[in-house]
């Protein structure tokens, strides 16, 4: 199912971003078992120009956001106040991102790592794929990968934080 509709950019001072609003009737028509309705991931796209995979956020009053880079708005060509068109498709990918084979290889030769991987929350699983999908050789890629997957193994389990995951605790 895709979901079509007008939002214009806002923008949120307490966490300086800039963000599009997505109210609750388009939401609700997204909705699987036992989800929450305004945390859902999707493909998004904007005035059919970009696309990307994101999730929404409460805002409140029946509604949700979903951020809006720098980046993005330039490639758009938009400002603050300006009006876009959002299509919203469904993202039932596994992490909410293509996870490179490097990463999923290291999680299929090493079963302690890929055990304790998947037990984390998927907000933090996605922050490892993430940072794995930055860098951009197929070796380096690698490196980070057991990178992360290491100092997952040394974190305490089901206590992991970032900061165990970048090696800095």
């Amino acid at each position: 199912m895709i979901k079509t509709f007008s939002s214009k950019i806002a923008y949120l001072d307490k966490l300086k971003m800039h963000y599009i609003t997505v109210h609750d009737d388009v939401l609700e028509a997204f909705i699987e078992d036992g989800e929450f309705r305004y945390n859902q991931r999707f493909y998004i796209t904007l005035n059919d120009v970009i696309t990307w995979q994101a999730g929404t956020v409460s805002l409140g009053n029946n509604a949700a956001y979903i951020t809006l880079s720098k980046a993005r708005m330039k490639a758009l060509d938009v400002h603050f106040g300006d009006e876009v068109e959002v299509r919203l498709k469904k993202d039932s990918s596994e992490f909410g991102f293509d996870v490179p084979e490097e990463f999923t290889e290291v999680l299929r030769q090493d079963p302690e790592g890929n055990e304790r991987f998947r037990a984390m929350p998927k907000g933090k699983q996605r922050g490892i794929i993430y940072l794995v999908l930055q860098v951009k050789s197929s070796d380096k890629r690698i490196e980070k990968s057991l990178f992360f997957i290491e100092n997952l193994k040394r974190a305490p389990k089901g206590k992991e934080t970032m900061r165990h995951l970048l090696g800095k605790e």
